[in-house]
């Protein structure tokens, strides 16, 4: 059997808002692989950001992302990670 590619977030750890408000969030879940997922929520649409299982690394790019930027920059931002990992693993 194929592994379920959209599994609902069963262990969320925590739900990321930009400093500057707005209604999109960032949430990260734990999925039953071990790996962590990240969502970006915008109103009633959502979007796979990227898998890991580098919790620590994608915490820190979503700080940093968060800090200095605006909701366009943190969603690249974790993109970009997720374009990293793929790489890894090619």
């Amino acid at each position: 059997m194929p592994p379920d590619t959209d599994p609902p977030a069963e262990d969320v750890i925590i739900t990321l808002r930009p400093a500057a408000g707005g209604a999109s969030t960032i949430e990260i879940d734990r999925l039953r692989d071990g790996s962590y997922r990240a969502t970006h929520r915008a109103g009633l649409g959502s979007l796979e950001l990227c898998r890991t299982a580098d919790l620590e690394r994608l915490l820190r790019q979503l700080n940093e992302a968060m800090l200095t930027g605006t909701p366009t920059s943190y969603v690249a931002a974790v993109r970009n990670l997720h374009a990293s990992e793929l790489a890894k693993t090619a």
